[in-house]
């Protein structure tokens, strides 16, 4: 065990002198989701109102997708205020940050896939209908090209969403050094479940509104109804298949995600380069959010002498800061002896895998 004097005094505040440049590097922070959540409230009141006049199968999906892209948001804002505004205390000792990790979570299982759910059912009630009663497959070719319009205003909003998003995403690799890679990567590595979350959203609106086109445009040329159900149920398909990968996402960092190989790079060469610092021995970590990190550290120091020890893990403590200031960090340090077991574990502290 660590004796206390050997923990990490500051319990992951920030460097001192990086709060203001920090906080100057992060205005951005969370402009995708207001973004996405100000486009979506437009989108979804004109995509009811288009459905409310056509009675089109895809705008009633459409209207679901973005209903719950709306709630989607509030979800996360939400999450977000919370992760925030609650402090540390005796029952939650490292903070309410994974709250953003769990409204994520919520999003995808509950909120994507009931959505999807509805829209699917209500496309498949619809097709049964007008394969049924072939006089319910003559499309009203005017009241459709209303719908097409709507789609089309609607990708362009959905576009600024999705463009707001990947602004943010390359303002948070040059934040923490990561070298440039496209959306999809980024989307995959990210430990932000409010940008992942949003990233998605946005991605799967725009799918979802090609098949609307699709099928819309399709009913149009054809005249035959059958076409614009198809575009719903495809809508609704997209979201459940969005709603299990996100869920994915955002279990896995709900769970517990180490820092990526980048990072983990980066501390083992501040540890190793620590004046007094013989071996690193262990080390694990994990992501309490997006900025928070939880980090155990077992290393060899060149004398075993408490006063020197507890001089060495100071210094390891202030070296990791210093390496990565935009990363508030809670920092364990426990000095001990390599055994012949242990050997070559500093180049493979942890397993990312």
């Amino acid at each position: 065990m660590t004796d206390d004097h050997t923990k990490d005094a500051t319990h992951g505040a920030p460097p001192q002198g990086d709060g203001i440049s920090a906080q100057q590097e992060r205005k951005h922070e969370g402009a995708a989701v207001k973004a996405a959540l100000m486009a979506n409230i437009g989108v979804a009141i004109a995509k009811l109102a288009a459905f409310l006049f056509t009675r089109s199968s895809s705008m009633l999906s459409e209207s679901v997708h973005s209903i719950a892209d709306c709630s989607n948001e509030i979800v996360l804002m939400a999450g977000d205020r919370v992760a925030r505004r609650r402090r540390k205390n005796a029952q939650h000792p490292f903070g309410w940050y994974r709250v953003k990790y769990l409204a994520s979570f919520v999003v995808a299982t509950l909120l994507f896939f009931v959505g999807g759910f509805f829209s699917t059912s209500e496309a498949l009630k619809k097709i049964g209908e007008v394969l049924e009663d072939p006089a319910m497959r003559a499309a009203n070719r005017g009241e459709l090209v209303v719908a097409l319009v709507v789609v089309v205003i609607s990708a362009c909003l959905e576009g600024y969403g999705l463009h707001q998003s990947v602004k943010e995403s390359d303002e948070r690799m040059r934040h923490t050094g990561m070298p440039h890679m496209g959306i999809y990567r980024f989307w995959r590595v990210t430990k932000s479940a409010d940008l992942a979350s949003v990233i998605m959203e946005d991605t799967l609106a725009l799918i979802g509104l090609a098949f609307a086109f699709l099928g819309i445009g399709l009913a149009i040329a054809t005249g035959d109804e059958l076409y614009d159900a198809l575009g719903g149920m495809c809508v609704g398909v997209v979201l459940i298949v969005g709603s299990l990968l996100l869920a994915y996402k955002a279990g896995s960092l709900l769970i517990g995600e180490s820092v990526d190989a980048l990072t983990q790079e980066r501390i083992i060469k501040a540890v190793e380069g620590t004046e007094g610092v013989e071996d690193l021995i262990n080390m694990q970590s994990v992501h309490m959010s997006e900025d928070n990190i939880l980090l155990c550290l077992k290393v060899q120091t060149s004398k075993l002498d408490r006063d020197y020890d507890v001089d060495t893990v100071n210094k390891i403590e202030r070296s990791v800061r210093e390496s990565m200031p935009w990363y508030n960090w809670e920092i364990y340090v426990e000095p001990d002896i390599m055994r012949a077991s242990q050997a070559g574990t500093p180049d493979e502290p942890v397993d990312l895998d």
